[in-house]
């Protein structure tokens, strides 16, 4: 096995010599702070695949229930959805905790990332409703899968000896705002990825869900027009 040797010089103390395998240097490129070495990406990628899911209902599970409840659960939630993006997502090009949910994405489209993103929420759906949210009836995994455009770029903090990488652009926005219009294990997709013919979808015009869309900030015309949903 590779090994990869890396020297941290620690403001005002000894340096810190640290060893991480291949893998743990390709878990790296996909975190949002990664080892300062110089290098700094400012990329466009024109179909990306973003995936936002949290988790529904979790407001009112915060005021019913006691602190040691919520604690638990919200560790389980996280400690147990990185563990699935880590077996499910081998293509991912990055990922994020929100809180209660996740920013995971694909820097390219393709059949792979379209059925990563679609396993993630499949595997991960399940094992919440079979197992961590079946005692709370209420919360379910609701989310966006979205093909757009999205940028990519890297900063850093020279003081820590670390960089930071995120991404911004209108795919992000997209999927995070049409990921409130989902409910419990349900995954809003857009026109872009839906018309790939990648993934099953039905179509929801009614009139309470597309007044719900209209009314959301930032969102172009093209993608008010329905609202469509993975069809699992």
């Amino acid at each position: 096995m590779d090994i990869y040797a890396i020297e941290l010089d620690l403001s005002g103390k000894d340096s810190v010599n640290l060893e991480m395998d291949i893998g743990a240097m390709e878990g790296l490129k996909k975190m949002p702070v990664d080892m300062f070495d110089g290098v700094y990406l400012g990329k466009a990628y024109n179909d990306a695949i973003i995936l936002c899911v949290d988790v529904r209902n979790f407001s009112d599970f915060l005021c019913t229930q006691a602190e040691v409840t919520v604690f638990k659960l919200i560790k389980d939630f996280t400690s147990n959805l990185l563990s699935c993006i880590n077996q499910v997502a081998y293509g991912c090009s990055y990922y994020k905790l929100l809180g209660d949910g996740a920013l995971i994405i694909w820097d390219e489209a393709n059949l792979n990332s379209i059925g990563e993103a679609i396993s993630i929420f499949d595997t991960y759906t399940d094992f919440l409703n079979e197992e961590l949210f079946k005692p709370y009836g209420t919360l379910g995994l609701g989310g966006a899968l979205v093909k757009e455009k999205v940028f990519k770029y890297e900063i850093s903090a020279e003081v820590s000896q670390l960089k930071y990488r995120d991404y911004v652009g209108y795919g992000i926005n997209l999927a995070c705002r049409l990921q409130g219009l989902a409910g419990p294990n349900e995954l809003v997709l857009n026109d872009k990825l839906a018309i790939s013919g990648a993934i099953p979808f039905r179509v929801d015009e009614s009139e309470k869900v597309l007044k719900e869309l209209h009314i959301l900030k930032g969102i172009m015309e093209e993608d008010r027009q329905r609202v469509l949903f993975y069809n699992s």
